[in-house]
């Protein structure tokens, strides 16, 4: 049984390669080997490959046992258009992505696993008390924004708000349609979870915390106005056009 661990990293901070390390050894030691087929995907998203030297990442290929896999390129397209990248590249039966610096610890990243093996087509993380106060205040205000919109525009129901908490897993169901995205920004989370709901995926919630010692960067109005203008696009291409699958088998 294949799994897939996505993880977009832009440009990495101190010791990026030791700490995805002992995040690889973390769920190997979950996965064992006998019976799971465990690979781990890495994109640069642009940046410049000089970031990602070769011992490190032959330091994580060997955390890995062989299954660490670096698929850069060079343009700098967003977090979106990265785990599509890596995405399309990776025939895995259950996939989950996360942050490049596990932001969470890899322990969720072994929890959303669980679900999909259980049964669930889309797994998302959900924001704890916590998370929430160790952002921002413009990435608070741009959180609570996009859940009021979730809710007003988008139709989602109160357990599926919580679209931009950077963990997501899916199966092969969940993967079809995570591949039909378009955001190459931030909101693409917000169009996968859109597009799950729309066609009755079963999708599970998994409350997760920040680690400590992760730092939080700060967006900008030049970014806010960027993201409400991905909003409109998602609108127009998934709230307001007709189911794909339920309509096909009626």
């Amino acid at each position: 049984m294949k799994l897939a661990v996505l993880l977009p990293l832009h440009r990495p901070g101190p010791e990026w390669d030791s700490h995805i390390a002992d995040a690889v050894r973390g769920l190997r030691a979950r996965f064992p080997e006998e019976k799971y087929d465990l690979h781990f995907y890495l994109t640069n998203d642009g940046a410049p490959l000089e970031l990602y030297p070769r011992e490190c990442l032959e330091k994580l290929d060997a955390a890995a046992c062989g299954k660490f896999h670096f698929l850069p390129y060079e343009v700098n397209r967003g977090k979106g258009y990265s785990l599509r990248h890596l995405c399309a590249l990776s025939d895995a039966e259950y996939t989950v992505y996360t942050d490049g610096d596990f932001p969470f610890g890899w322990e969720p990243v072994a929890r959303a696993f669980d679900l999909l093996l259980a049964g669930s087509d889309v797994v998302m993380g959900r924001r704890t008390r916590a998370y929430q106060r160790a952002l921002t205040p413009m990435r608070r205000l741009l959180s609570g924004s996009v859940k009021v919109l979730n809710r007003l525009l988008l139709g989602l129901p109160r357990d599926y708000q919580e679209t931009q908490s950077g963990l997501k897993g899916f199966d092969a169901r969940g993967r079809e349609l995570f591949l039909l995205t378009q955001v190459e920004t931030f909101l693409f989370d917000t169009e996968f979870i859109l597009l799950a709901y729309r066609e009755n995926l079963k999708i599970d919630v998994l409350d997760i915390a920040i680690r400590p010692g992760i730092h939080l960067s700060s967006m900008g109005m030049k970014v806010m106005f960027r993201e409400l203008n991905c909003l409109a696009g998602i609108l127009r291409r998934v709230r307001f056009r007709r189911k794909r699958r339920s309509e096909a088998t009626r």
